[in-house]
């Protein structure tokens, strides 16, 4: 391989400030055309897999997918399980029914997404009504015709010798302002839009915990205890305070509850083993079962052993129904039931300790909740403290997004 010489790589000032070479320029898009066909294609191509790719998962496994219609209150309708019977309820859906049910994210997610399919459409028909008959009709006359003639899947400008004459030219340039006054017409109308439903958002979780509680953190050691800090809060003469709480200092008390969690959730698979996930029995009542698996007395162990082999996903078709056994030290076979539930208890038992000695210590975070939003809102946006990177406060979020 030859390496290039200086003069070879010697660029003039005509080649940099010829307006020929710039990028959005006839030359440049002569040089750099790309195929519109081989990106509708693609594109079209990956989204209709992954549409049938999760219309199959959504009916193979509902449960991963609905998760949140085991929800008590504000929980969203039901879709049909078929394989597309999820396209029209959500295209029907109202964005009052999303923010109530799942929240503004979510409806900013499916706004943004409608703005951008309305913005293709309108730019698509200016595109193919307009610029499609031009580039047909008068774009020879600023270049040389391509072989072939002209398609629909050419480069606009792919074939534009001179931009400063022409029909050609002027309709694009007239083009090119309407596009732009289009995208800042549907920005600015998503903009709006983001904030009412942000008004209206706060309007309806107005009487709710967290559109009144506000996070501290960075607190100065003179600030970490709960009277030290609602007198602080009081003090700015803002609004009343209702409760105040100082996160403690030490790691113990996540820890206890990662560990029980895990525990949890290998007594529920024990569960899930016997009975299915989910329980297809018509009479399973999971808050009877919950009640009877935390009572510590042998006439619950003799109800839970009978509604298990009532409820069990075996009971149905004559198999004989067995208990989980789970594999412990030293290499004997127990009861997983029966052997998760006991761990299940010391790890509660451990989070009761971890919460005594946590109580003890304070850490730099704290959570205080006022009696009105907007007192709360006025604060998160007030610098409080002296120092500025001391005493940060901003509203508090949701209570799972907590770590």
């Amino acid at each position: 391989m030859s390496s290039a010489t200086p003069t070879d790589l010697n660029i003039g000032g005509e080649f940099l400030f010829d307006w020929g070479n710039a990028p959005g320029t006839g030359p440049y898009f002569t040089a750099n055309n790309v195929d519109a066909a081989t990106q509708l294609t693609s594109a079209a191509l990956m989204g209709t897999i992954c549409v049938f790719v999760f219309s199959f998962l959504r009916v193979r496994w509902p449960e991963l997918y609905s998760h949140r219609l085991r929800l008590r209150h504000m929980r969203p309708a039901n879709l049909p399980r078929t394989l597309f019977g999820w396209v029209y309820p959500m295209v029907t859906m109202s964005d009052r029914h999303v923010l109530e049910t799942m929240g503004l994210d979510a409806v900013l997610y499916l706004r943004a997404y409608r703005m951008f399919i309305y913005l293709f459409v309108v730019l698509s028909v200016l595109g193919m009504g307009i610029l499609y008959p031009v580039n047909y009709f008068w774009g020879e006359e600023d270049g040389v015709e391509p072989v072939g003639g002209h398609t629909v899947f050419d480069s606009p400008l792919a074939y534009v010798g001179d931009l400063s004459s022409g029909k050609y030219a002027g309709a694009h340039v007239v083009l090119a302002y309407v596009f732009a006054g289009v995208l800042f017409f549907y920005i600015d109308r998503f903009s709006l839009h983001v904030i009412s439903m942000r008004w209206h958002y706060l309007l309806l979780t107005r009487r709710s915990g967290n559109s009144r509680t506000l996070m501290v953190t960075h607190l100065p050691r003179e600030l970490r205890e709960e009277k030290a800090l609602w007198a602080f809060v009081e003090g700015m003469q803002v609004g009343h305070v209702e409760a105040v709480h100082v996160a403690p200092a030490t790691d113990t008390l996540d820890r206890a509850l990662a560990e029980r969690a895990k525990k949890l959730g290998a007594l529920e698979a024990a569960y899930a083993r016997m009975l299915g996930n989910p329980c297809r029995a018509r009479t399973y009542d999971a808050l009877l079962l919950r009640r009877v698996a935390l009572t510590d007395t042998e006439e619950a162990r003799e109800v839970e052993r009978r509604l298990l082999h009532r409820w069990s996903k075996k009971a149905d078709k004559g198999h004989r129904i067995q208990r989980p056994t789970q594999l412990v030290w030293p290499f004997r076979r127990v009861d997983a039931i029966d052997h998760w539930r006991e761990q299940l208890t010391l790890a509660d038992r451990r989070v009761h300790e971890a919460r005594a000695l946590a109580a003890e210590s304070r850490g730099s975070t704290a959570f205080v909740t006022m009696r009105r939003p907007v007192d709360a809102y006025v604060i998160s946006q007030l610098n409080v403290y002296a120092r500025p990177s001391t005493c940060k406060i901003r509203m508090a979020p949701e209570a799972r997004s907590i770590v």
